[in-house]
């Protein structure tokens, strides 16, 4: 008995647990969603940019970029939030956002801003910040934010002369007011005073080609919206026998996995509203968990 609850624990923590936040990008295994991506390269081999992806689980957002850099260059990673009416905008030559860098929100206005500086020479991450626009008629930028005003937690996965490979970020969701959708996008911008030269979703003003583009101002008009409302208050999973009973609304990837973390079965149900989901399974004890949501759910089978 005590051999098999521990196979029990062991299920848990392999299958039933958030992303990883250790710079190891797996988005199938962590339940990651792909808000975009660009395979195709540019011509800036240190500063390209492969995938954007989030997850949400255990009341935190999960934040995840790719790369495909070639190269070690000096850069800035930067993700910026949008949650409510107000925020950043930005005034054309003349108020950058709060690293300094030139960007221009007329359709929307972020309120939180990622940044992560890339050193070249060191060949890693060496310095961070998580900031919250605060607004204000100061005339100097860094005066209308308000710099690491939460806790968060990250890695990356580095490549020495190849640069950096992926970078996990992550933070709970009431630290950003618990909202119910987001605004996001993913960049790579240069040094004081430059703009992005790679982003995701792909905008049309950021050129991926031409030097030109790393000091110009960029208009940002495109963005993904990251659904919490979804991912939190509309799933709902309960054992039944041989199965669970889903509640919500949406696409739904549900795994089956042995005490011991195997997967062994892998269903996509659509759901609008509740649908008992049985599976053909020898008898015994599974867990059953969401593959985006990370929620889990020991069943029987007989």
């Amino acid at each position: 008995m005590k051999r098999v609850w521990l196979l029990m624990l062991v299920g848990v923590a392999l299958v039933s647990a958030a992303p990883t936040v250790d710079g190891n990008v797996d988005p199938e295994a962590e339940g990651y969603t792909l808000v975009a991506e660009n395979p195709t390269y540019t011509d800036k081999q240190g500063a390209d940019l492969l995938a954007f992806y989030y997850a949400i689980a255990n009341d935190s957002l999960y934040l995840a970029i790719t790369t495909q850099n070639t190269a070690s260059w000096g850069v800035a990673y930067g993700i910026v939030l949008d949650t409510e009416e107000g925020g950043y905008s930005g005034i054309p030559d003349t108020l950058p956002d709060s690293w300094g860098r030139r960007f221009y929100y007329p359709e929307w206005q972020p309120d939180y801003q990622l940044y992560f500086w890339y050193d070249e020479g060191g060949q890693q991450i060496t310095s961070q910040n998580f900031n919250k626009y605060v607004g204000g008629d100061s005339p100097n930028y860094w005066e209308r934010w308000q710099y690491d005003f939460a806790t968060f937690v990250y890695a990356a996965n580095y490549g020495g002369e190849q640069g950096l490979q992926a970078l996990e970020v992550a933070f709970a969701l009431s630290s950003i007011g618990n909202p119910t959708q987001i605004k996001a996008c993913a960049y790579i911008a240069g040094g004081d005073n430059s703009s992005a030269v790679d982003i995701l979703p792909m905008d049309p003003s950021v050129s991926l080609t031409g030097g030109e583009e790393w000091t110009d101002w960029d208009t940002i008009t495109t963005y993904f919206v990251l659904n919490v409302r979804e991912h939190t208050n509309k799933f709902n999973m309960q054992p039944i026998l041989n199965g669970v009973r889903v509640t919500g609304s949406g696409t739904y990837v549900l795994e089956v996995y042995t005490v011991d973390g195997k997967k062994i079965l892998t269903r996509k149900v659509t759901v609008n509203g509740r649908a008992d989901v049985t599976f053909n399974l020898k008898p015994g004890l599974y867990l059953v968990r969401e593959g985006k949501l990370g929620a889990s759910k020991f069943i029987v089978a007989k």
